[in-house]
């Protein structure tokens, strides 16, 4: 093996004063031929010049990187090890890193020259290191072009990172980050990769040249249907200019970039979309029974492999859009398009190895193991299981894995989590070590079987971040942004071990200026409280799109004090829902568990530890630190806003139940406190939010969110306590198709696909002469109401009902088909018109203030009854 001395000069960096003595000198020796330890020693000279070394030729200290099967390696006694593992030894006045393999080198180099760092050479000491998690990913909904969207395209930071995901500086500095913070796999998912990632010899058309985006907002179902449509793709603008061999060559330098940094490169699809080929003059449809299309997804996949030499494997999902197949005509359909097409790639390559991840997302696994019993055996086939649903910081220990029997099913099979982050979209939490230790130790490793995970958001894009006032050029990679909360899981997934103590001085080298104890722990604090949150409001909000927190809002509407009444806490926690410590608390009966006001104390005290802890603090010209503290006051006051909600929402419950008037005032009177308080909380929040970040769309909850704007909704709620007349009866249940939105400059429209208003075989409207609906408007500004069809946008304009006050209102279908009598010159009676209705939308063309406008109880009837018919 060659080695190359790796000469450090001495550097001073930012923080460093000039006349800081030298803290000795050291030679870097490594095989400058091997691309990970050329990466390893550049990452550690980093680390060595800012902890004052300095190297000449006749230094007496060496660090030598080597593997375990070299020359350099041999007289050392080394434990047994596996993939990533390594030791450190020392021999006179030299300190071997020895790798099990080269991702153990990267490790321990990286491990060496931090420990080096922060507490000087004399720290290292002989060690042996392994993985605790062998897999440490990050799940990558990749925007690569309008035409071949992700399930998340349609957001704007989907959008806005279109051109990114063509740019190799992002790569190489998102995957070197990535290795920084010991994460070994990066998967990206797409919808239909393949038109932008391959070319297939018997589809030679099936190919997109260039990179485009759309300039019209993309409306998708919540399955992901309809994001790229012959709408978005009559409104394409290009931003790149690429032959589809230039695109293939992009990709080959990406996975080979990620391979010198030990990252395996994986691919996740959803199934079936045809996005990229529709104009392919090939004939292809989303139907399963369509041979054609399965032809090409088989020899795509079969294309795939052999174009991507370091491409580890292929993750799969068979749902979506498979949804009214039987389980086993889906895994059929599954294996004879990529498991076959994995096969053929395999029988022309005996040397090539590969590996099947299937998603356990909508399907069973017997069903699938059945199905693929034929797949080739060096592509061993794995399963994912949705660990914690979407929210990961949730409970350190959720319990669906069990409720679900995912590791009964599996047997023998190895499987992964997919981790999904959809809590943090704007502010850096996150950032808890106690929390993200307890969070990898709790991974249930079955059968030693575990591979390990992969870890992102389906609702938002962690490439460049967009919503920065304050923004860097170019933009900040939100990996960076939030390289704290990275660097914990990444780091604790690999050693649990690691004390808090090791991440205080990573944040003093960061911050020097500021007491990072304190910063540490106030960070900490801040962080505790959305796991607090995400536990006491779980049922029904376990989804991306049934609940964002960082807004309190959900793809439904604003989340009422009334839904935290109707949506209990996670199993498994010990927590007691709203209605079980109310009815008992009433009825003087025993519970045993943590109520709603100890949840709420514990967020009212996080919120001011948190606050206390950084009193007086400033980042000065450290904008980073600057705005780490904004982000840690933003979610100190959220907690606190939590904390009151919730008490609100249990006074409210005990004066809904209780059987005397008194009690019932006195209950209300103490709600409409915390409610006030609540409101007061969110205005401190959204200030501090507003200072730093601007509103964005959201993907999977299809609305601009203003958490500024939202004031109007959280207010909404202290009016509607105080209007509300005391019943001695057990409140109506509120009807449901509920949804609430609020109008400003940023979002004025908003849209809903039928099946996700419980409409679901309502497609058809054609036989019917209104549409009826309930609404309550806190403005007496006009708005519209809108019908999509699967080819027109038709409108009723000027809708205007009582401020503050439900109104039942019909509006004639007649208008509609009217529209479309005259845009296609027919009788607007015809039947065959509104036969094919796919969504509704509400719009207001300048909305003054925060405008707020609610619906529920939509129907389609012939008689409008007693409401009150718009014309």
């Amino acid at each position: 093996m060659k080695k190359n001395v790796y000469l450090l000069l001495f550097i001073l960096v930012v923080s460093t004063p000039v006349s800081a003595a030298v803290k000795g000198t050291i030679v870097l020796i490594y095989d400058q031929h091997n691309k990970n330890e050329v990466f390893t020693a550049s990452e550690m000279k980093k680390d060595l010049q800012s902890a004052g070394y300095i190297v000449n030729q006749t230094a007496k200290i060496h660090i030598i990187l080597t593997l375990r099967d070299t020359k350099e390696a041999v007289g050392f006694t080394l434990p047994e090890s596996e993939s990533q593992g390594y030791s450190v030894r020392k021999k006179g006045n030299d300190w071997y890193i020895i790798g099990f393999d080269n991702k153990g080198i990267i490790n321990g180099g990286l491990d060496v020259a931090e420990n080096i760092k922060l507490n000087g050479l004399a720290a290292v000491t002989d060690i042996d290191k392994k993985p605790f998690i062998q897999n440490r990913g990050i799940k990558f909904n990749i925007p690569l072009d309008a035409r071949t969207p992700s399930y998340t395209d349609n957001g704007d930071a989907g959008q806005k990172n279109i051109a990114n995901m063509w740019d190799m500086n992002f790569w190489h500095e998102f995957l070197d980050e990535m290795a920084r913070d010991r994460y070994n796999i990066i998967s990206i998912w797409s919808l239909q990769p393949f038109p932008t990632l391959v070319q297939v010899p018997e589809y030679p058309n099936a190919s997109l040249s260039d990179v485009k985006k759309t300039t019209v907002r993309i409306f998708p179902t919540s399955d992901g249907v309809d994001m790229s449509t012959p709408i978005t793709n009559a409104h394409l603008i290009t931003l790149k200019k690429m032959t589809i061999a230039q695109k293939i060559k992009f990709w080959q330098e990406v996975m080979q970039y990620a391979n010198d940094r030990g990252i395996d490169f994986y691919l996740f699809t959803w199934n079936v979309f045809i996005n990229g080929l529709e104009n392919s003059g090939y004939g292809f449809t989303d139907k399963m029974s369509d041979e054609k299309t399965k032809d090409y997804i088989r020899k795509a996949t079969r294309t795939l492999i052999k174009t991507y030499p370091l491409l580890k494997g292929i993750g799969v999902t068979s749902g979506e859009n498979m949804q009214r197949q039987t389980e086993d005509a889906k895994e059929k359909y599954m294996y004879e398009t990529y498991g076959l097409g994995i096969n053929d790639a395999l029988a022309e390559d005996p040397n090539r190895t590969f590996k099947l991840i299937h998603r356990t997302h909508q399907t069973d696994v017997n069903i699938i193991k059945n199905n693929f019993a034929g797949l080739n055996p060096r592509c061993p086939l794995e399963f994912s299981f949705k660990y914690s649903v979407a929210h990961m910081y949730s409970a350190t220990a959720p319990k669906y894995i069990y409720e679900q029997k995912f590791l009964d099913g599996i047997g023998d099979s190895r499987y992964f989590f997919t981790v999904r982050e959809d809590s943090w979209y704007n502010v850096r939490g996150g950032s808890d070590p106690a929390f993200t230790r307890a969070y990898v130790e709790n991974m249930p490793r079955y059968r030693n079987h575990f591979e390990g995970f992969y870890m992102g958001p389906d609702g938002y894009i962690w490439g460049r971040e967009y919503i920065s006032k304050a923004p860097s050029t170019p933009r900040q990679l939100v990996i960076k942004k939030r390289w704290y909360s990275f660097h914990l899981m990444g780091k604790l997934a690999y050693d649990p071990t690691i004390p808090d103590s090791h991440f205080v001085k990573e944040l003093k080298a960061r911050f020097p200026q500021v007491n990072t104890q304190k910063l540490q722990t106030a960070w900490a604090k801040a962080s505790q409280i959305m796991p607090v949150i995400n536990r006491f409001h779980n049922q029904r909000s376990q989804n991306d799109y049934e609940w964002y927190p960082e807004a309190c809002t959900s793809f439904y509407g604003f989340m009422t004090i009334d839904k935290f009444i109707n949506r209990g806490p996670q199993n498994g926690e010990g927590l007691i829902g709203i209605p079980a410590y109310g009815n008992a608390l009433l009825s003087n009966q025993p519970l045993t568990g943590t109520t709603p006001p100890q949840v709420a104390e514990n967020l009212q005290n996080l919120g001011n530890e948190a606050l206390a802890l950084i009193k007086g603090m400033t980042g000065g010209k450290d904008k980073e630190l600057q705005q780490t503290l904004d982000d840690i006051k933003a979610m100190a006051y959220l907690g606190q806003y939590y904390s009151k909600k919730i008490l609100g929402a249990t006074n409210k419950y005990l004066s809904d139940k209780a059987t005397d008037r008194t009690t019932k005032i006195n209950y209300k009177n103490v709600a409409l406190e915390n409610l006030q308080a609540a409101s007061g909380k969110w205005r401190q929040y959204a200030d501090e939010v507003s200072v730093s970040y601007i509103p964005q769309y959201l993907s999977r909850l299809h609305i601009m969110v203003d958490v500024k704007a939202e004031q109007t909704d959280v207010d909404k709620e202290v009016t509607q306590l105080k209007n509300a007349p005391l019943e001695m009866a057990p409140p109506v249940p509120k009807p449901l198709q509920q949804l609430e939105v609020v109008f400003f400059k940023n979002s004025n429209y908003y849209f809903w696909h039928l099946p996700n208003l419980g409409m679901v075989n309502d497609f058809n409207w054609s036989g019917y002469k209104y549409i009826v609906l309930d609404v309550y408007a806190t403005t007496s500004q006009k708005f519209d109401f809108i019908i999509h069809t699967d080819r027109d946008t038709l409108s009723k304009k000027g809708i205007q009902t009582k401020p503050n006050a439900w109104t039942k209102i019909a509006i004639p279908l007649s208008v509609y088909k009217n529209q479309l009598a005259a845009r296609y010159k027919t009788s607007g009676s015809a039947p065959e018109y509104l036969s094919d209705v796919k969504g509704l939308g509400v719009f207001m063309e300048t909305p003054v203030g925060y405008p707020l406008i609610e619906t529920r109880a939509i129907s389609l009837v012939n008689d409008a009854g007693d409401a009150v018919v718009i014309q």
